[in-house]
């Protein structure tokens, strides 16, 4: 079942046989195209036409095409030997032929061999003009052979095809000879196929069937031909299912869209509420900075001991001495978030320099005889220049 979805996939439902033949003197196209339904072929459409150019105007768009050459660019012999190989074949038909730059194919019934073959420039160029008009070649044949393809469907001892009469013995074709053929039909379960329509309907019988039974030195060239189409229709397939997926994306955001509209019909309103609970917010905000600055008069009034014991250092400073700086109950660690801030209560950190070490001494004792300070610790003292020493201190205060 799955490689009947990949065929299906890759070559759709519609087959097309081409022969390009010849009846006095006037090459001729016919074209045969069948559709597959289920396990049913029906015949779609057969016609006559003289050009490439003519066939592409019927054919659907981007057509794959089976194509039988059967006009007189095609030599075609019968023999008789028990050999197998099918260049050693070709060779006894045409002894002092270049197969270099011929395509053969061989059709064997037991000892019986017809082979036809045809020259690859002149094929190559039918090819390409095919591929001009955008109909996909990607498979071929030579001459009558592939009238094997509907031999096992027929009854009859003959067969006409539009330029050559097949005898039929035990299910096995033992002649083929050329000659002008009358108009006759054929009755293959249930389809009516007249002679001259015979080969183009056995080409696309033959791509549904997969039944070829003969032998050639055009394989690689098939399998480019089919790699080729597969390419043009994969990128054809590519774009349509890349449209249809943009649709789907087109009628998603659509759904995206309106849902997301409600959405946000719905988030309005709850900016509405949350509007009126910021305008809320906002008031007891004002409350509580009124109340901020009520705590922050307090921490003023707190203020004034530093600037007293400030005050009282500054005016005790000797002029020997400077200082660079005066910290009232300093961070005893570094402020973290979530953490309480941690002061060294009761303290004053100074710092500064000095030029003269006994004037400095005799400014510490007179500190240390003021009633609001405790103790003094000297932190470093020491000297940043031959007349100069900084110092730090710590000043401990009286807990009032």
């Amino acid at each position: 079942m799955f490689n009947n979805i990949l065929k299906y996939l890759t070559y759709g439902n519609c087959y097309c046989g081409i022969e390009h033949y010849s009846n006095n003197g006037k090459d001729i196209l016919q074209i045969c195209l069948i559709k597959q339904s289920k396990n049913e072929l029906d015949i779609t459409s057969t016609f006559t036409v003289a050009t490439i150019e003519e066939v592409s105007k019927k054919l659907p768009k981007n057509q794959h095409v089976t194509l039988v050459i059967n006009n007189d660019k095609v030599l075609s012999k019968t023999i008789e030997s028990e050999q197998n190989d099918a260049f050693k074949i070709v060779y006894k038909a045409f002894p002092n032929i270049n197969l270099e730059d011929f395509y053969f194919e061989i059709l064997s019934e037991k000892n019986t061999h017809f082979v036809s073959l045809c020259r690859i420039d002149y094929i190559e160029s039918i090819i390409k003009n095919y591929s001009k008009q955008r109909v996909s070649i990607i498979d071929l044949s030579l001459g009558n052979t592939i009238a094997s393809s509907i031999k096992s469907f027929i009854n009859n001892q003959s067969i006409l095809t539009s330029n050559s009469v097949l005898t039929i013995k035990d299910q096995q074709i033992v002649r083929i000879k050329k000659q002008e053929t009358e108009h006759n039909s054929y009755n293959i379960n249930g389809l009516t196929v007249s002679n001259d329509q015979l080969l183009s309907f056995s080409a696309t019988l033959k791509s549904v069937l997969r039944n070829g039974i003969t032998k050639t030195n055009f394989e690689e060239k098939k399998y480019t031909l089919t790699k080729d189409f597969k390419n043009v229709h994969f990128f054809n397939q590519f774009l349509k299912l890349g449209g249809f997926f943009i649709l789907i994306l087109l009628i998603a955001n659509f759904f995206f869209f309106s849902y997301f509209f409600n959405k946000v019909n719905e988030l309005q309103q709850v900016s509405e509420i949350n509007q009126s609970i910021k305008t809320k917010i906002l008031k007891l905000d004002e409350t509580v900075t009124k109340k901020q600055k009520m705590v922050d008069d307090l921490l003023k009034s707190n203020g004034s001991k530093s600037s007293f014991y400030c005050n009282s250092i500054i005016h005790s400073l000797p002029n020997s001495i400077l200082l660079s700086e005066f910290n009232y109950q300093p961070l005893s660690k570094r402020i973290k978030t979530g953490k309480l801030i941690d002061l060294d209560e009761n303290t004053i950190s100074v710092s500064g320099s000095s030029n003269d070490s006994e004037i400095f001494s005799n400014w510490l004792s007179k500190l240390e005889k003021e009633d609001w300070i405790e103790r003094i610790d000297i932190i470093d003292y020491g000297k940043a220049a031959s007349n100069q020493s900084d110092f730090k201190l710590k000043l401990i205060l009286t807990d009032d």
